[in-house]
């Protein structure tokens, strides 16, 4: 496995109107993951699918996309970018209720959880609008992947998109965080620094968003007794 990659930051498409300035993950890193992992035929999940980023380069890349998204008008962009001939399964739900029954046994998920700073008291699992704390969050980091485990087949890859967060001073060690946590679940394999080039977002330091110009794919592996 690679462990440091050197990427141009961009995207495929524009997000609807509206949405134009949300940050995620870019198609090339979701690509470049899909085809080390996965091949034709094969399924992929995103327990997180936001507007499809992972979901779209999966179908493009004859992949049967399987997603989970919390807004239904998202899940309806995902349809709508996708149409009716993917094969896969796009649910509207919480990540914190995925159970294995929902799919068939995944080969490979990609995905990027939302994000969350010690700072805020606001629930990302509810798109920001509940409230929480960042070690409650942390708790559904752990939860949301234990239903990710149980979706994907045995010696299947879990990939995990997340960056550490600058706030002036003050950083949340994010990813550090999240690898921990995920560990309880799924066996982490290692991380993989990506190295981010180009202008990344207006009016925000870093390439990424967040104050820094590269970010980590962790991946972990389910085990074939697990």
């Amino acid at each position: 496995m690679d462990t440091h990659l050197t990427l141009e930051f961009g995207h495929r498409d524009p997000l609807p109107a509206g949405h134009a300035d949300e940050v995620r993950t870019p198609d090339v890193l979701v690509e470049r993951f899909l085809r080390k992992y996965t091949d034709p035929g094969d399924r992929v999940l995103d327990p997180f699918a936001g507007f499809g980023t992972t979901l779209v380069a999966a179908d493009r890349l004859g992949r049967v996309p399987f997603g989970v998204e919390y807004e239904r008008d998202r899940v309806a962009a995902i349809r709508d970018r996708l149409g009716g001939d993917h094969g896969g399964e796009i649910r509207h739900g919480s990540a914190l209720d995925l159970d294995g029954s929902w799919f068939p046994p995944c080969d490979c998920c990609f995905t990027s959880p939302p994000f969350m700073t010690h700072s805020i008291d606001l629930n990302p699992f509810e798109n920001y609008e509940g409230e929480s704390t960042y070690a409650d969050y942390l708790d559904d980091i752990e939860a949301a992947f234990r239903g990710v485990a149980s979706a994907m087949a045995p010696g299947g890859t879990v990939v995990v998109d997340v960056v550490n967060l600058r706030e002036g001073d003050h950083v949340t060690p994010l990813a550090f965080d999240v690898a921990d946590r995920v560990s309880e679940v799924l066996r982490f394999d290692g991380e993989v620094v990506i190295e981010w080039e180009g202008d990344g977002y207006e009016d925000t330091p870093g390439c990424y968003g967040y104050g820094f110009d590269h970010s980590y794919c962790l991946v972990f592996e389910k085990g074939s007794s697990e």
